[in-house]
């Protein structure tokens, strides 16, 4: 009987051992879901016909973004862009320029996915000096644009939702996918409170 019990222990002790070295060995090699989002056109921003045309005293500027999940080295759960009020605010220097809406999006374990969208406004008001350094940077190729995506009401309670927002700073137009950060912020819900629901 003692015999038995000292081979269980080895047999379990063992077993133990191999699966926590597997375990540091999962985590070691996986990555969190990373964001990114890439501006893969832009119509209405044209150095001379637009932005310094002095009959064009404001800007309609349109963008094709691309948002994308590469979820290929977690599997542990799916990553989303998900809620139905998902939307996209592209800034220039903090100056505004067009906002959009995210249809709602996730790759699975192991996946990555792709959503496109169009980021637009009508009638943008933007300061002289940096209509100026908009142009050159298009001119040489260079210009970029900072994103920000936010997912509203991620996980709700009765008096807050959390919300998923990320940043995406120089997204080059016509370049790359730039790399977003991603946080979550507590959204305060005061009309919640006196709810007897």
């Amino acid at each position: 009987m003692a015999k038995q019990m000292g081979a269980w222990s080895c047999c379990l002790a063992v077993a133990v051992t191999v699966g926590l070295i597997a375990l540091v060995v999962f985590t070691a090699i996986s990555k969190r879901p990373t964001y990114s989002v890439a501006i893969t056109g832009v119509a209405g921003l044209d150095p001379a016909a637009d932005l310094l045309s002095a009959s064009r005293p404001t800007l309609s500027p349109v963008f094709n973004l691309t948002v994308r999940i590469d979820n290929a080295h977690w599997w542990l759960s799916t990553a989303c862009v998900d809620g139905s009020l998902a939307t996209a605010a592209v800034t220039y220097r903090d100056a505004f320029l067009g906002n959009s809406s995210i249809p709602e999006f996730c790759a699975g374990k192991g996946k990555v996915r792709e959503r496109g969208a169009r980021a637009w406004s009508h009638g943008v008001d933007l300061p002289r000096l940096l209509r100026d350094q908009l142009a050159g940077e298009l001119a040489a190729g260079e210009a970029a644009v900072d994103v920000e995506v936010m997912a509203p009401d991620q996980e709700c309670n009765d008096y807050h939702c959390v919300d998923m927002v990320l940043t995406c700073s120089q997204a080059k137009i016509g370049g790359g996918p730039a790399p977003c950060k991603m946080m979550y912020e507590n959204v305060h819900h005061p009309h919640q409170e006196g709810s007897t629901d």
